[in-house]
């Protein structure tokens, strides 16, 4: 891609991060958010509740001159908050308490002591030590109680949040904000295109047909799908390289959104601009159907509920499987997928409905049905229609991919 991007490394600390007992949510939220402003991340590193290792890796980032340096983590009121100490060590400058700061922590602090019942002149004490700053910089009006530290070396800006991801979130954006009023941000468009039904080996060759010399181009695989990312300089040049590169994959791979919808997005428009209502029947994604369906705000215009069946009688019982069906074809059967979805039609009036019967695994599988094997069906006016899978991986993958075909299944359905 021609004309060089901003340049950041993200650094994050937090034992909890590298013994398994938190996800990382704050590296991959940020990553995606500067990615999509036109800055290139070049590195995001964990490391430990640690002083020497913390210092060690500050002064790494620092050394590369990254544009923007972003720190999450380690701003509190415990032994292990050492954030403001090893970012001062790394700028080599002195650790000092900020009026700014400490007007903020106390404002927050009497906040806090006033919504819990607390006793503020109890917490002000511990509180305080959130309001030492390396020397030189800045504090960042916090979301908690903690403020941000805002510092510069040389090229780089370097900005600290809290760990706590609604925190880190909401400052971060704050502070982008900013940053965009600065022009920092370069002039960028990303396209993404949604392929569902072939893999990247299929996918890369027809990526190849289409100049893209101006473009910054990546290729990711996930749930069944495959995701053509196009970042590039806004430009007639670009411009037009990247609508031929869509243009290409429309013609020669099996493309669901070009416009960066997911499948999900794709769904939720079909059945609200048609008016259509949905149901789910769920054996073994037990609840991640209807979970997934319900995730975004409004979900309510379409969605009327759904049975977790995951017992035969349950089956029976809410859904009006056959006795003898399960008998003769068992749970795991395009005959009683396609009953279960038939059954929560009925239990709900709804126009669609959609069933997923499977083997997640790790046992239970058999010669005949191996662990893998998933039924999934979707039930309409005109038909009901089922498929059959076989995914790879752990019980969590064959669940994920079963919920994932379930809404592919529906879209195709709804596309007529």
């Amino acid at each position: 891609m021609s004309g060089a991007l901003p340049r950041a490394a993200v650094v994050l600390s937090g034992n909890e991060l590298l013994d398994g007992r938190t996800r990382d949510t704050n590296g991959a939220f940020l990553s995606a958010d500067l990615s999509a402003r036109g800055v290139k991340v070049t590195s995001v590193l964990t490391v430990a509740d640690d002083e020497e290792r913390l210092t060690a890796a500050l002064e790494y980032s620092l050394a590369a001159e990254p544009d923007l340096l972003v720190v999450g983590g380690g701003l509190g009121t415990t032994h292990d908050d050492l954030t403001a100490a090893c970012l001062a060590r790394a700028l080599g400058v002195s650790l000092d308490e900020d009026p700014t700061a400490l007007g903020m922590v106390e404002e927050r602090v009497r906040w806090v002591a006033e919504r819990r019942h607390l006793d503020v002149d109890e917490l002000l004490p511990a509180a305080r030590r959130q309001a030492l700053l390396p020397a030189g910089s800045t504090p960042v009006p916090p979301a908690g109680v903690a403020p941000g530290i805002a510092a510069r070396r040389g090229p780089t800006r370097i900005y600290a949040y809290p760990g706590v991801p609604y925190e880190f979130e909401a400052m971060w954006f704050s502070t982008a904000e900013s940053l965009q009023a600065e022009g920092f941000f370069p002039d960028v468009a990303v396209r993404i295109v949604r392929i569902f039904g072939v893999g990247e080996l299929q996918v890369a060759p027809v990526l190849e047909t289409a100049p893209h010399d101006l473009l910054e181009t990546g290729i990711n695989v996930g749930r069944g799908e495959v995701t053509v990312r196009l970042r590039y300089r806004r430009g007639a040049p670009a411009d037009a390289q990247a609508a031929a590169v869509v243009a290409a994959l429309a013609a020669g791979a099996p493309v669901f959104s070009s416009d960066g919808r997911t499948v999900d997005d794709v769904v939720a428009d079909g059945l609200r601009e048609r008016g259509l209502t949905l149901a789910v029947a769920e054996s073994c994604s037990g609840g991640l159907l209807g979970a997934r369906l319900t995730e975004r705000p409004g979900s309510s215009d379409y969605f009327l509920g759904g049975v977790i069946s995951y017992a035969n009688e349950v089956k029976m019982g809410l859904l009006d499987v056959p006795a003898g069906m399960l008998a003769q074809y068992g749970a795991v059967s395009e005959e009683v997928a396609g009953a279960m979805a038939a059954g929560a039609r009925a239990a709900t009036g709804s126009d669609y409905a959609l069933a997923v019967s499977g083997v997640a695994g790790p046992d239970g599988g058999t010669p005949d049905k191996p662990v893998g094997l998933v039924y999934v069906a979707c039930g309409g006016p005109r038909r009901t229609k089922v498929v059959r899978g076989l995914y790879p991986g752990d019980r969590a993958s064959v669940r994920d991919y079963s919920v994932s075909t379930a809404l592919h299944l529906l879209r195709r359905e709804l596309a007529g």
